[in-house]
């Protein structure tokens, strides 16, 4: 171990995951948030937010596309408007852009001292996708822009944001109030996609909050996980729609969907990946059930900081 600097991933008080690095690329804190962008043996370059792992240069396709591909594929109706909240790196719309269909993005991200560092520093990430002309960047609270925008304006809403801790940018866009509001703003057969936190048998009760908050608001909402290495743990995401169930489409209609909707090469999704993150265990969807609370403006979750662990 001599010789490599040291980044702990705190889970819990008791278990820590360590990332041997070289150097530090580049360390700052804005308003918002303590950033630092670090070059791993294991990853390659890897962001790190409040002590947080976001990404790696290795593996970030994997969560990308996880995250954005199934709803773009799994619509009747070709995507053509949409609303991501955060997304910082521009790799979630790097994903998004990549859907023929796609018309117009509206990306607003708060912190606008972070995203110039994704742009100068992740371009792997990020691929120019900020610089689409379908792209509107926008930089200031994202339920506040979302309010601004015409009821039924957008097919889909993304949410990729940092983790609600208390007193952080993101804590008010996990609310049963937040999701009320997305739904106002999707047209017929909308969807709403979030990032939902880990997602295994020792951590599962953010997820599970998010996921009961959201059936509150939605007929159809469909939890899914997959493993991301630099995270060392299954990572889960929340789908919601007014009827389109992603469980419907076998593999074989996701594989002619990808054909026939996206431009680009993808290294993770495809129809059997499909299935696979939509098949969580019975351990899972057991916690995932009965668990969880209903997360509200008055009552959010309440987590803990990485460095309060």
């Amino acid at each position: 171990m001599a010789g490599w600097l040291w980044f702990q991933d705190r889970f819990s008080s008791s278990e820590f995951h360590f990332h041997g690095y070289n150097q530090i690329l580049r360390s700052f804190n804005t308003p918002y948030q303590e950033i630092q962008l670090i070059d791993t043996d294991a990853f390659g370059k890897m962001l790190v937010i409040d002590g947080d792992v976001q990404s790696s240069l290795s593996d970030e396709y994997v969560y990308h596309e996880s995250l954005v591909l199934p709803a773009l594929i799994c619509n009747k109706k070709l995507p053509r408007k949409i609303f991501l909240c955060g997304g910082g790196e521009g790799a979630t719309l790097r994903e998004i852009v990549r859907c023929k269909s796609i018309e117009s993005v509206i990306k607003c991200d708060i912190d606008q001292e972070a995203i110039q560092m994704y742009m100068d520093e992740l371009p792997e990430w990020h691929q120019g996708s900020f610089f689409d002309p379908r792209v509107t960047l926008i930089h200031m609270d994202a339920r506040k822009l979302l309010e601004e925008q015409a009821d039924q304006s957008f097919d889909g809403i993304y949410t990729d944001l940092t983790e609600p801790v208390s007193g952080g940018p993101s804590q008010m866009l996990y609310s049963k109030e937040f999701f009320t509001l997305c739904r106002s703003k999707l047209a017929q057969n909308g969807f709403v996609v979030v990032q939902g936190s880990l997602l295994r048998v020792t951590n599962y009760e953010m997820h599970a909050s998010i996921a009961r908050t959201m059936k509150e608001v939605f007929p159809l909402v469909r939890s899914y996980l997959v493993y991301v290495p630099s995270f060392d743990t299954t990572w889960g995401f929340v789908y919601a729609s007014f009827e389109t169930d992603p469980l419907a489409y076998t593999a074989k209609e996701i594989d002619q969907e990808i054909h026939e909707r996206l431009t680009g090469n993808l290294r993770f999704y495809d129809g059997i990946a499909h299935q696979h993150i939509f098949s969580i265990g019975k351990d899972l969807r057991n916690l995932v059930d009965n668990s969880g609370t209903v997360i509200t403006d008055n009552q959010p979750f309440k987590l803990k900081r990485k460095n309060e662990l």
